[in-house]
């Protein structure tokens, strides 16, 4: 039995498997939150302020010009709409730090990935893998927890636009 392994959470990594560790920062995507906060916010709002004119317009047609005193409601709705959307969808994203990953591919299709919200940690663990590559003769044995991270609040690897072309296949969203 091997004592060169790398543990992540229940998984196993033979250090003879390992191609390749490497680090990368993960950028929370603060932008495209702010960017979908004002995308929904000019929706929801913009159909307020037309509901709310309609309403008017028909308020003044049958009761001969007077306003009725929920005239302001659907802006009032929009506006709770509006906050609730960033207490739950955009703050969350705001308050995310940048993490420091360390991916580990392996020779076949597994890849491990470690993430803290310091460089530390993630260096430390990328200089004790290489050193237990270029070193076969010694012992490693490396335990690291498994932690939940949602991905989809970050930035991670390059964003690329195709445009044209024959035969592309891709994941489409």
């Amino acid at each position: 039995m091997t004592k060169r392994i790398l543990w992540v959470g229940e998984a196993a990594y033979p250090l003879a498997t390992v191609a390749r560790a490497s680090i990368t920062i993960i950028v929370p995507d603060k932008f495209g939150a702010i960017g979908r906060l004002f995308k929904f916010a000019g929706t929801v709002l913009t159909a307020a302020f037309l509901l709310n004119a309609a309403n008017s317009a028909a308020a003044g047609a049958l009761g001969g010009g007077q306003q009725g005193s929920d005239s302001g409601w659907p802006v009032v709705l929009a506006l709770i709409a509006v906050v609730l959307y960033f207490v739950f969808a955009t703050l969350p994203v705001l308050r995310q730090n940048r993490l420091y990953a360390l991916t580990v591919d392996t020779a076949g299709p597994p890849t491990a990935l470690l993430a803290w919200e310091s460089p530390g940690p993630a260096y430390e663990l990328q200089a004790a893998v290489t050193r237990a590559i270029e070193n076969p003769q010694i012992e490693f044995q490396q335990f690291v927890s498994s932690i939940i991270v949602d991905l989809r609040h970050y930035q991670f690897g390059d964003s690329v636009n195709i445009y044209g072309g024959n035969g592309n296949t891709g994941v489409s969203k």
